[in-house]
């Protein structure tokens, strides 16, 4: 009975011991998630230099162009001369990604919100913003502009 009673014991007292997760030696790392409205150097257009101090210049001239090159203005909104401006909130991720693309201020037209949305979704990535020697994830605002008389063809 002593015996029975001593291999319960030890059985019961060392089972939990063996049962258990080895720690591991690696910490995992979480990754920063902030989403920043303002960094040292902010994300810029493809073709730019962030730390040409003409970035910003460079960046707008770029994002019209492909703006301009890529819109495809809605016919059903063209043919009733329906213009506005769509302002499309995103956030830029550290590899200079579209994410959470996303309609802040209406253009007062569905058709002209969705192009909007659309052509912003689909550009190249973006050379992301940095603090410091890090790139972060960026939020900004892009105004898409709908002119019907700069899309019409004679």
């Amino acid at each position: 009975m002593t015996r029975f009673l001593l291999l319960f014991i030890l059985v019961f007292c060392f089972l939990p011991a063996f049962s258990q997760e080895e720690p591991s030696l690696v910490t995992p790392i979480m990754e920063d998630t902030t989403v920043y409205t303002w960094v040292t150097h902010m994300p810029v257009f493809a073709k730019c230099d962030p730390m040409d101090p003409n970035a910003y210049t460079c960046s707008l001239k770029e994002l019209t162009m492909y703006l301009f090159s890529n819109l495809r203005y809605p016919q059903e909104a063209l043919a009733r001369n329906e213009g506005g401006i769509a302002q499309v909130g995103v956030v830029i991720d550290k590899k200079g990604r579209i994410k959470e693309a996303r309609i802040e201020a209406t253009s007062g037209f569905k058709a002209l919100d969705e192009e909007a949305l659309r052509v912003v979704r689909s550009m190249p990535a973006w050379k992301p913003g940095m603090e410091g020697s890090q790139a972060v994830h960026v939020a900004m605002s892009i105004p898409v502009n709908f002119k019907p008389e700069a899309y019409r063809r004679e």
